[in-house]
């Protein structure tokens, strides 16, 4: 991992993003807010961009000098990750390049299965801690294919993760320019929350617990000669002996108007057998030109005449049983979709060869550089090599720079002609005999309605929550439910208090509703809660409202909560996320002495029961409408008796949109208000 820092500000317009980076104002402090992890190509976007400026500061400078300039004549610092170990919130690396975890620095770990020992040691370290959050920099590569067999690993990382620690969630952090294909691949795991894609700050950063780096992975040691599967899995701490080849296999993700669009084009009159034949990699290196790629298709016809050979690439042939859909497969889930539904795959592609095994779909994965044995985990799979390509220029390369390409490419040439199609048919058909055999196929392939959302943290809303702040669904949907009923009962004018308080945006509507005359009073003895929602209301100029960090329920002057930390993992239905306990003033609506209150609304954690104790004479004095969601089935009972006291009648709905009825939204009316709910039922 690398760190940068800039001079000065700068902004960055590109077709993909647009975003400010801040410059460091004190060259001799350590800026972390300033400082930006170097993840994808935003680290050279930003050197072009100040090469560019200062070549216009400095015209007398001539080309040859120009492109001398380096980092520092620039202005820009560029930081090893070691620099950064000494700040107390720099996140703990993890995997076979530990920190943290064992000694000082950065530790190169030689024994088998380091990672269960880091997780150990994390856990202890935050011993308070009930989540954590674990960052993956630069993902697993930017490469469709790779990023495929990263996530299969990941799996087998994310059972160690379960075992040892509370509960987690993992982000992908990576740069600009990456694909949305890309995200695909990543999100559907459910351990997978978010996929950034913008570099963050090392400040950014502290909101991690651990990380793992995968950044330049092609240079990073066994990359090379370890099948790519095992790199994964022994780079992120773990012995890829201990992993069966079954759960070495891919699984993926395809979404269902990609699927149908493909199985429209497929179906045809056409005869026999359908063969994707799928020559073009992502690199010139690795695929196979245009001209043998003919001659291939041309014999593979000649040889096999009862299969139509599928295309999505345009090529210069014309035949009968050729169906060239190159103007259809536009993007990668149609590629995706189109490997899924073939018969048989040939194909130079590594990302088809990861897709066809997900698939089960029979395939011939032809291989010009990197070692077939590489792959050796799909059964349905034949990879191979052409002939002598240990001894050709770019030998175990994934790429090669254009001036390199230019000086090779007439040897790679040759060596594709020397392919035999007869060999590749053979492998092709036994292939699709076992597959023919096997049950239970594909395992590993799901089709889905819409992929989950990618996106940062919103940050622009008139009501954030805290960031680590997850709001439960029943109260998402009691938010949404509060607003709907009380909207008879709440006037300009109205007073209204709201006990718990998750959700800024109810309180902003609330308040709003009972402008400028009225009052919101809330409730809320999570103090950082409490500041986000007065920080809400002062934003939103809803100034008819008050907020009291106090518990309103009744006896005592204090009570005792859990601790919230923010840098943890919340939940909105509970206290706190520590076992650290903290006493917070306590303040019942009875002592607070209201003369009119036209609404009460409690929301979870809120003791129910022991708030309703509390406020009594406010019910029998002032008659307020009651909103008390979620109420457990449980609960209900206790609810409705102390209520009874001030006579009070409830009705009930379920306390989520999916009308489970564990859980239920009560609706409390005073007895001689002889109100009626449409949709509830009469709770007896």
């Amino acid at each position: 991992m690398q760190i940068f820092s800039l001079p000065q500000d700068l902004t960055l317009n590109t077709h993909a993003f647009s975003r400010r980076y801040l410059g460091v104002t004190n060259r001799d402090a350590v800026q972390v807010d300033r400082l930006y992890l170097h993840v994808g190509q935003e680290l050279s976007l930003i050197a072009e961009s100040l090469h560019n400026e200062y070549a216009k500061a400095h015209p007398e400078i001539d080309e040859a000098a120009k492109k001398t300039l380096n980092a520092d004549d620039l202005g820009m610092r560029v930081y090893a990750e070691e620099n950064l170990l000494h700040w107390p919130f720099f996140p703990a690396r993890l995997g076979r390049v530990s920190s943290r975890c064992v000694g000082d620095g950065l530790h190169h770990h030689q024994e088998a299965e380091p990672l269960p020992a880091q997780l150990q040691a994390l856990r202890t370290s935050k011993s308070d801690k009930q989540h954590f959050r674990i960052a993956f920099i630069n993902g697993f590569g930017v490469n469709l294919g790779d990023c495929t067999m990263g996530v299969a690993a990941f799996r087998q990382v994310a059972k160690y993760l379960t075992q040892y620690l509370p509960s987690f969630s993992c982000d992908m952090v990576y740069g600009s320019g990456v694909s949305a294909a890309l995200a695909d691949v990543v999100a559907g795991e459910k351990s997978i929350e978010r996929v950034l894609l913008q570099a963050p700050t090392v400040c950014d950063l502290a909101q991690y617990d651990g990380y793992f780096d995968f950044s330049d992975l092609i240079n990073m040691p066994q990359y090379d000669s370890l099948p790519t599967v095992d790199w994964y899995l022994w780079w992120c701490g773990l012995d890829p002996q201990t992993v069966s080849p079954v759960q070495k296999r891919n699984r993926g993700q395809i979404r269902w108007d990609a699927w149908n669009a493909v199985r429209g084009l497929l179906k045809d009159d056409k005869p026999g057998q359908k063969i994707f034949f799928n020559p073009k990699a992502s690199v010139p290196l690795r695929t196979m030109p245009a001209q043998v790629a003919v001659k291939f298709a041309r014999r593979l016809l000649e040889l096999a005449p009862e299969i139509t050979l599928v295309i999505d690439q345009p090529m210069d042939l014309k035949h009968k049983r050729l169906m060239d859909l190159s103007s259809h497969i536009t993007t990668p889930e149609k590629f995706k979709a189109l490997c899924a539904q073939v018969d048989g795959l040939i194909t130079v592609n590594s990302f088809a060869s990861h897709v066809a095994d997900f698939c089960s779909t029979p395939a011939v994965h032809v291989c010009s550089t990197i070692p077939a044995n590489r792959y050796p985990y799909y059964p349905f799979s034949a990879p191979i090599n052409l002939q002598g390509y240990e001894q050709l220029p770019a030998f175990n390369q994934p790429k090669a720079e254009p001036e390199k390409w230019e000086t090779m490419h007439a040897v790679y040439h040759t060596a594709w002609e020397s392919l035999a199609p007869a060999q590749v048919l053979i492998l092709l058909r036994e292939k699709m005999a076992e597959r023919q055999a096997a049950a239970h196929e594909p395992q590993g392939l799901a089709l889905i309605a819409e992929p989950k959302a990618v996106t940062c943290v919103e940050r622009t809303s008139a009501t954030p929550r805290l960031v680590r702040q997850k709001l439960a669904s029943e109260n998402a949907w009691a938010s949404q439910r509060f607003v709907q009923l009380t909207q008879s009962a709440l006037k300009p004018g109205s007073i209204c208090v709201l006990a718990c308080a998750p959700d800024p945006g109810l309180a902003v509507t609330l308040a709003n509703r009972v402008a400028p005359h009225g009052e919101l009073i809330v409730l809320e003895p999570r103090t950082l809660l409490a500041r986000s929602v007065e920080s809400s209301l002062f934003t939103a100029s809803a100034f008819a409202a008050r907020v009291e960090p106090t518990m309103p329920v009744a006896g005592a002057y204090q009570t005792k909560i859990s601790v919230l930390d923010p840098w943890s993992e919340s939940s909105s239905s509970d206290w706190g996320n520590t076992h650290q306990v903290i006493a917070v003033p306590n303040r019942s609506m009875d002592q607070m002495a209201l003369q009119t209150c036209d609404c009460l609304l409690i929301q979870s954690p809120m003791p129910y029961r022991e708030v309703l104790m509390g406020a009594l004479e406010t019910l029998q004095r002032c008659r307020p409408y009651l909103l008390i969601s979620p109420v457990s089935r449980e609960e209900v009972g206790a609810i409705c008796k102390t209520a009874l006291k001030a006579n009070y009648v409830f009705w009930a709905e379920p306390a989520a949109p999916s009308g489970d009825m564990s859980t239920l939204l009560l609706f409390g009316v005073p007895k001689e208000k002889q109100v009626k709910v449409d949709g509830f039922f009469k709770v007896e």
